[in-house]
């Protein structure tokens, strides 16, 4: 719930959020239960 009012909230004030740099440039985390991105800069 939290993270649909917060995606919500900053797609109303930033409307054209993009990747800042190639998506095979963003570091991956393997490490222990959680997988996903460290960061990803973004421009608009």
């Amino acid at each position: 719930m939290e993270l649909r009012v917060v995606y919500g909230t900053l797609y109303r004030r930033i409307p054209t959020p993009r990747p800042a740099t190639g998506l095979e440039r963003v570091p991956i985390r393997h490490d222990r239960s959680v997988y996903g991105g460290y960061e990803l800069p973004v421009t608009w």
